[in-house]
């Protein structure tokens, strides 16, 4: 049995800190809205899930519900390109991070970038965070392709790169996610963030003082001290590539088929870019739901009960993660090393919940179902659509206990997301449709 990272990736907390700051159907999945674009070099590219790249390699620690997709980066104005695969699609985060091959992060990227610098031709370096840990390393500007689109001269994330040095300031953010390995190891070669908003941080990490969230950095050398918290402008931040694209700039779709009960060893489906551009993205029956400006909604639980209005969706954390054990009556699993907080209850359950978006927007149900996370990851899949556990909230940081709802939820669903700002056929984004 190769042996899962049973792990929480990668819910955001930036907009959540930054209040302003951001710009088989066993699950009840809706069949009749799952379609899979067949990827045509244009507007779709194939989505695997699979047990990422260190797992296809053969190695003991595989990923686990990771829906991955390949990016290729460019040099500014040049054909000096490269291919890295496995990037993890999240629909929870803005902007393209990439892991550095320097000898230290493990990842793919080798490609020599321009350096994103301030007035002072400071280096700019970004602390990100998300609720498993952060991401450290220099920002640099790449054209980035995927498919047929193509976002020039953007800022993005490298990862790793050894030129400065963690500042103290991040370390509140919990485990360094700088390496591919590891026990705080990414596990992928890269993040794609394709969220609801345009930047990574948006109009807080613009502004100087103490409403900045100490996101962003400059660096003068690379001695401990060198990087000092700084502002950079909306318009240079790590950006969602979507939202630069010349065409099917509004949003993404991410398809993903049915799997059965007991997972899949692996699963196929398309992420698709724009909502309503095409003949292969409209929205058809999908029930838009708006999201606040800190891309959350309210499910209530069960469908009639409590609301959590602190909930998300977000392709990147790999199952279900909602309340706790003790507030929900499931059983968690026994273990350490982070098993102990997805559930394992003795047979498979079926839950319903509601999702119902900013305003009062009209309710959507949801029925979805949690098996025994232990005998899912003993049966060597890696693609489970009733995979389990406990978002009990982070009180540190202001976090109440909500819904998570990760990538087990996307399977037997085509799940939306449209960009801040952006116009639709449903409605102006920001928002999530299913």
């Amino acid at each position: 049995m190769r042996e899962p990272r049973v792990r929480r990736v990668l819910s955001p907390v930036l907009c959540m800190i930054a209040a302003a700051g951001c710009g088989d159907g066993s699950d009840g999945a809706n069949a009749g809205n799952n379609r899979i674009a067949p990827p045509d070099g244009v507007n779709v590219v194939a989505i695997v899930v699979d047990s990422g790249p260190l797992g296809s390699n053969g190695a003991p620690v595989g990923y686990v519900n990771g829906a991955f997709v390949t990016v290729t980066v460019c040099v500014p104005g040049t054909a000096d390109c490269q291919a890295i695969d496995h990037v993890l699609v999240d629909t929870g985060s803005s902007g393209l991070r990439l892991l550095a091959n320097d000898g230290k992060a493990g990842g793919e990227l080798s490609l020599r970038l321009p350096a994103l610098e301030d007035v002072g031709r400071n280096a700019i370096a970004e602390c990100y965070p998300f609720l498993d840990g952060f991401t450290w390393g220099q920002v640099q500007l790449a054209d980035v392709r995927i498919g047929g689109e193509t976002a020039g001269g953007i800022a993005i994330q490298v990862i790793g790169e050894a030129a400065y040095p963690v500042p103290d300031q991040c370390l509140g953010f919990g485990n360094d996610e700088d390496t591919l390995e590891g026990t705080s190891g990414l596990l992928a070669n890269g993040i794609l963030g394709v969220g609801t908003f345009v930047q990574d941080c948006g109009p807080a990490c613009a502004t100087a003082g103490s409403g900045n969230p100490g996101v962003y950095f400059a660096c003068s050398s690379s001695a401990l001290g060198g990087c000092v918290e700084t502002a950079v402008a909306a318009g240079a931040q790590v950006s969602n590539p979507v939202a630069r694209f010349a065409t099917d700039d509004n949003g993404v779709i991410v398809e993903l088929p049915p799997v059965p009960a007991g997972g899949a060893p692996t699963a196929s489906g398309s992420l698709v870019f724009g909502i309503g551009t095409r003949s292969n993205n409209g929205l058809g029956g999908a029930v838009v739901i708006p999201v606040d400006d800190k891309g959350t909604l309210t499910t209530a639980f069960p469908a009639q009960g409590t609301r959590y209005p602190q909930s998300f969706i977000d392709s990147g954390s790999n199952g279900i993660y909602f309340l706790s054990g003790a507030a929900t009556g499931i059983p968690t699993c026994t273990g350490t090393g982070g098993i102990e907080r997805f559930y394992c209850p003795p047979s498979p359950i079926v839950l319903s919940a509601a999702n119902q978006g900013a305003g009062g927007t009209p309710t959507s149900p949801v029925s979805f179902s949690i098996a025994n996370a232990n005998a899912l990851f003993a049966s060597n899949n890696v693609a489970f659509s009733n995979l389990g556990g406990e978002n009990a909230g982070i009180p540190s940081l202001h976090l109440a206990a909500a819904f998570d709802w990760g990538l087990a939820f996307f399977f037997g669903r085509n799940v939306f997301t449209a960009i801040e700002g952006a116009a639709t056929p449903g409605g102006t984004g920001p928002y999530f449709a299913y």
